[in-house]
């Protein structure tokens, strides 16, 4: 079949996304070669024809429409990150800049990592909660007499820790990249402890981007030397998961980590999912003030931008963003 000479779709069209009237009135993004639609609970990834039929054989060639992912303007993590960072961008950063492109690439990899470590947390979570029903629906067979039933165990559980700890040294690389984009200074992978040495050296101690940085490093720090301590186990540096577990006093433990290393005290068990969860609250509160800090400096003198923090309380449900920006 001959191809479709160019011509043939360059003329205006008018796409019809298919979401309910629920959904609301869609925020679009243009990004690679796909276009985004955030609409309330969803966002949808478009490709025109010249994607889906590149070697143009097919004069009808569709526009494709599908879920990228299950989650959109209602949920905390789309409106702290794309939403709240393209509302930055616009501010700041020239339309159509490479500049602003890269600012919003990196949020876009910060929003996918955060899913995913959320849904970790959120596997892990279920399960959990149903073995401890299982197991209270007759708790004495698991903890009575000389010779106890086993307790059952969380699944993969060694495996979806150590896919947590990766994806945060994944998040931790992606947001290092706004020194790139803002600064035009590399930085190794989300080494901040060099970060702030350049900071400290280029701006001065007192500049709110070296106090901001200074202020995270020591959790950051911890979750590097966690990753390393998995990849590079020591007799004097290393993590241990604990499942479900019988303890001598017959109680029975949920399931927890520990993680033993000269620097830190760590060695007793932990709790999981809730190191995990201000694991996550961590990440996306450092991302969001390491752009504002970062930002800072970029307009003229003459132009004043006001940022409000809004109480997580006080956020508004169709888009509960945690800071919100205007131009003065």
């Amino acid at each position: 079949m001959s191809s479709i000479p160019k011509n043939q779709r360059t003329a205006a069209v008018r796409i019809e996304l298919d979401i309910p009237n629920t959904e609301g009135s869609p925020e679009l993004f243009q990004r690679g070669n796909g276009l985004f639609a955030v609409t309330s609970n969803m966002i949808l990834k478009i490709q025109d024809p010249d994607v889906v039929d590149p070697e143009r054989l097919n004069a009808d060639a569709p526009w494709t429409q599908s879920i990228l992912l299950p989650h959109g303007k209602t949920d905390p993590f789309v409106a702290r990150t794309i939403l709240q960072s393209r509302q930055m961008a616009d501010i700041f950063l020239t339309a159509g800049s490479e500049e602003h492109r890269h600012f919003m690439d990196v949020s876009w990899e910060v929003l996918n990592s955060l899913v995913s470590i959320r849904m970790i947390r959120s596997r892990l979570e279920l399960q959990i909660d149903e073995i401890a029903t299982k197991i209270n629906v007759d708790r004495d067979q698991y903890v009575d007499g000389m010779s106890p039933k086993p307790l059952p165990i969380l699944n993969y559980y060694d495996i979806e820790f150590r896919s947590f700890v990766n994806e945060v040294r994944r998040v931790l690389t992606s947001i290092s990249k706004l020194f790139k984009v803002l600064h035009n200074h590399e930085i190794p992978s989300g080494h901040f402890h060099k970060a702030l040495i350049w900071v400290g050296e280029k701006h001065g101690q007192d500049c709110l981007l070296y106090q901001m940085l200074e202020n995270d490093l020591n959790w950051i720090k911890v979750w590097i030397d966690i990753r390393i301590a998995i990849e590079h186990p020591k007799p004097n540096s290393f993590v241990e998961t604990l499942n479900f577990t019988l303890e001598p006093n017959r109680d029975i433990r949920l399931p927890t980590w520990r993680f033993v290393h000269p620097d830190y005290d760590m060695a007793r068990p932990q709790n999981l999912l809730d190191v995990f969860g201000i694991c996550i609250e961590n990440i996306l509160k450092f991302f969001e003030d390491l752009q504002v800090a970062m930002l800072d400096g970029k307009l003229p003198a003459s132009s004043k931008v006001c940022i409000f923090y809004v109480d997580e309380r006080e956020r508004e449900l169709a888009c509960p963003k945690r800071m919100i920006l205007n131009r003065i």
